[in-house]
C-alpha cells in the first residue's frame, strides 16, 4: 500500500496552532459566502432576471461543488493540502471580485461557478484529519463545520448592514476578507503531508479517470451506505430554506426580519452542536449512535413541523432538527475518515462533500414543486420518510463493522 508521510506532530503545540488557523480560514470563507448569498435574489432581479435565473445561479454553484469537491480533495492528496487550499482561496477571491464588479447577470453566473469550484471546506477537513488523532478526529471535523456555521451566522448580518451602500460593498468586503485569509494561510499554514515523486506518480496514474475515486469509494465496505445516508440527510436539510419560510409565513405571519432571526438561530444551534457537543458525545457514545439519534431527530423535526401550529413548538422542532443534522453531518465524515487510509483523506472528504453538494440540487426544487402542486404537507412528509429509511443503511454499517471487527469505538 502506498502511504503518505505526515509532517505534523499530532497533539503538539504546533498542531494546535494549525487547527486554529484552519478554523479561521473556514470561518472567513463562510463569512464571505454568507454575506453575498442573501443578496443574490435582489442583485439578479436588478438585471431583470426572474426565479429561473436565480435557480440557475444556485444550480451552477451546487453542480460545481459536486464535480470539483472530489477532484480538489484528490489533488490535495497528490500535491499537498497547502497548495490546493491556497488555490481555492484565490478562486474564492476571484468569485467575490466578479460579484463586486458585476455589470450583468452573466458576471453573477461566473461568480457562482468560481465559488463552486473553490472547495475550501473539503480540503480543510482533510487538513484537520491529518493533524488529529483518531480519538479527536470527529470532534476536529465538527469544529470545521462549527467554524463554517459561525461564518454563516455573521455573514448575513454584515451583508445586510452594507446593503444600503450597494451590493458591491458586500462583495468588496468579501474580497478583502478572502485576501486576508490568503495571507494568513500562506504565512502560517504549513504542509501536513510529504509525498515522494514516485508515490505522486502512482497516485496520479491511479486517479486518471475522473470518476475513479468514486468507483474506488463504492468498493469500500461501509462507504456506500454512509454516502447514501449523507446524501439523503443533506437533501432534507437543503429543503429547509424553502420549507421553513412556508411554515413560518403560513402559521405565524413572519416578516423578512423574523425569518432572518430563525436562520440565525439555526446557525447558532449548528455552531454549538458541531463545535462543542460533538467533542464530548462522540467520545462517550460514538459516531454510529450519534448518526442514529440524528436521523430520528431530523425525521421527527421535519415530519411534525406542518402539524404543530404553535411558535414555541416550532422553535423546539427547529432545535431538534438542527441538532440532529449537526450530529449526522459531522459524524459521517468522521467515521469515513477513521475507516479510510490516511493517504486518501482528501479524496474521501471531497467525495463526502460532493454527495452533500449533489443533494442540494434536487432538495429545494423537489420541496418547492411538491408544496405547490401536491399539498402543503407533502414535502415535509417526503423528506421525513426518506430520512428515516436511511436507518436501514446505518444498521448495515453496524453489522459490517462488527463483521470486520473494527477496533473503532463507534457504538
Amino acid at each position: 500500500m502506498v502511504e503518505t508521510h505526515k509532517l505534523s506532530q499530532i497533539n503538539s503545540e504546533s498542531s494546535r496552532l494549525k487547527r486554529s488557523i484552519i478554523l479561521f480560514t473556514v470561518f472567513i470563507d463562510a463569512t464571505g459566502y454568507a454575506m453575498v448569498i442573501p443578496l443574490l435574489p435582489f442583485f439578479s432581479a436588478s438585471f431583470g432576471v426572474g426565479a429561473a435565473g436565480l435557480g440557475l445561479l444556485m444550480l451552477m454553484f451546487a453542480l460545481m461543488q459536486f464535480i470539483f469537491s472530489p477532484i480538489m480533495g484528490n489533488l490535495s492528496d497528490i500535491y499537498g493540502r497547502r497548495k490546493l487550499l491556497l488555490a481555492s482561496i484565490i478562486l474564492s477571491s476571484l468569485s467575490f471580485l466578479m460579484f463586486t464588479i458585476a455589470q450583468s447577470y452573466w458576471f453573477l453566473l461566473v461568480s457562482r461557478i468560481l465559488s463552486g469550484i473553490a472547495t475550501e471546506v473539503s480540503i480543510a477537513q482533510a487538513y484537520m484529519s491529518d493533524i488529529t488523532s483518531d480519538k479527536k478526529r470527529t470532534p476536529g471535523l465538527g469544529k470545521v463545520r462549527a467554524a463554517f456555521s459561525a461564518g454563516v451566522i455573521i455573514g448575513p448580518i454584515v451583508g445586510a448592514a452594507l446593503a444600503f451602500i450597494g451590493y458591491w460593498a458586500s462583495g468588496l468586503l468579501a474580497v478583502s476578507l478572502t485576501l486576508i485569509n490568503l495571507v494568513f494561510a500562506y504565512f502560517f499554514l504549513p504542509e501536513t503531508i510529504e509525498i515522494s515523486e514516485s508515490i505522486k506518480k502512482k497516485l496520479i496514474d491511479k486517479e486518471k479517470n475522473l470518476f475513479q475515486g468514486l468507483k474506488n469509494a463504492i468498493k469500500q465496505p461501509i462507504i456506500p451506505s454512509l454516502l447514501v445516508t449523507f446524501f439523503v440527510v443533506s437533501y432534507a436539510y437543503a429543503a429547509i430554506p424553502i420549507l421553513v419560510p412556508y411554515v413560518s409565513q403560513e402559521f405565524f405571519g413572519f416578516t423578512e426580519f423574523d425569518l432572518s432571526l430563525v436562520f440565525v438561530f439555526i446557525g447558532v444551534l449548528q455552531f454549538i452542536t458541531q463545535g462543542f457537543l460533538m467533542e464530548k458525545l462522540s467520545n462517550v457514545i460514538g459516531e454510529l449512535l450519534l448518526i442514529i439519534i440524528g436521523i430520528i431527530s431530523i425525521s421527527l423535526g421535519i415530519g411534525l413541523m406542518p402539524y404543530l401550529q404553535n411558535i414555541i413548538l416550532f422553535y423546539i422542532l427547529i432545535t431538534i432538527l438542527s441538532t440532529g443534522s449537526g450530529f449526522v453531518r459531522t459524524s459521517i465524515p468522521g467515521l469515513i475518515s477513521k475507516t479510510t487510509s490516511e493517504k486518501e483523506q482528501g479524496k474521501y472528504m471531497g467525495i463526502t462533500q460532493s454527495a452533500a453538494s449533489l443533494a442540494f440540487i434536487p432538495g429545494p426544487l423537489v420541496a418547492g414543486i411538491t408544496y405547490q402542486y401536491i399539498s402543503f404537507t407533502a414535502p415535509f412528509l417526503i423528506s421525513s420518510f426518506l430520512v428515516i429509511l436511511t436507518l436501514i443503511f446505518i444498521i448495515k454499517v453496524y453489522f459490517q463493522l462488527e463483521k470486520s471487527k473494527t477496533n473503532l469505538s463507534v457504538i
